[in-house]
């Protein structure tokens, strides 16, 4: 969804074209149930009644993002390239080649209403060899694309895990995560805080061990029980 909300973006990798549909001709059609039948009980819309336009992007179209300037950016699986084009106008405006097979891409805030636009990450499916051998196993390629300018330019590749799905791109200082869990959201009346209070507790044949974790290790570092006990460890 485009970031005005007035089209969604729908492509196919086995087409050369990407299909703006107008939001509010699809919310005309479903109220007025202006259907060409349903598949499995889903009603399907009439194409041509909720479409605008047609883009003419290139082979395997996939995925679309947008930034700040009213530009739109798809991924070309067959092509292996990145196509930016214009909304409204639905002019394609620039192409930059992939290595290799782009699947999904990302846009600075790219799927919100207000996008930051400046950089595109390509999160290709191969890399056929551009990178050192790691092995067995090997790694494939994102790409970091310039799109400020007029033309797209390459600015550096990574080499990621295989197949990377629908990646998000944020501002560092957007994101405010806390380091250490705050201790009044812990409920558990068995939970203990100091190393002083952690031992071990028998009442006849139960056993109640309470522990304290800090990093890799434990305290009581061990303890005995008796076959026959019942053991519970906090």
């Amino acid at each position: 969804v485009c970031p005005d909300g007035k089209y969604i973006i729908g492509s196919g990798k086995l087409q050369s074209i990407t299909t703006a549909f107008n939001m509010e001709k699809i919310l005309t059609a479903i109220g007025n149930k202006d259907f060409t039948g349903d598949e499995e009980g889903i009603p399907v819309l009439d194409y041509e009644k909720v479409k605008d336009a047609e883009v003419e992007v290139g082979l395997g179209p996939l995925h679309t993002q947008f930034d700040d300037q009213g530009f739109a950016y798809t991924s070309l699986f067959v092509e292996s390239a990145v196509a930016k084009w214009k909304l409204g106008t639905w002019e394609v405006v620039d192409k930059i080649p992939i290595t290799y097979n782009i699947g999904h891409l990302a846009t600075a805030e790219g799927d919100t209403v207000n996008p930051d636009g400046k950089y595109l990450v390509a999160l290709n499916k191969l890399s056929h060899g551009r990178h050192l051998s790691v092995g067995p196993s090997q790694p494939e390629s994102s790409q970091l694309i310039n799109i400020t300018d007029e033309k797209m330019k390459l600015l550096y590749d990574a080499f990621t895990e295989p197949e990377p799905h629908y990646a998000q791109m944020i501002k560092a200082d957007k994101l405010k995560p806390i380091e250490v869990y705050p201790k009044e959201e812990n409920k558990n009346p068995n939970a203990i805080w100091d190393v002083k209070d952690a031992g071990v507790e028998r009442s006849g044949a139960s056993v109640t061990v309470k522990m304290v974790a800090v990093r890799s290790t434990l305290e009581p570092t061990s303890f005995e029980v008796n076959q026959g006990d019942r053991v519970t460890i906090y």
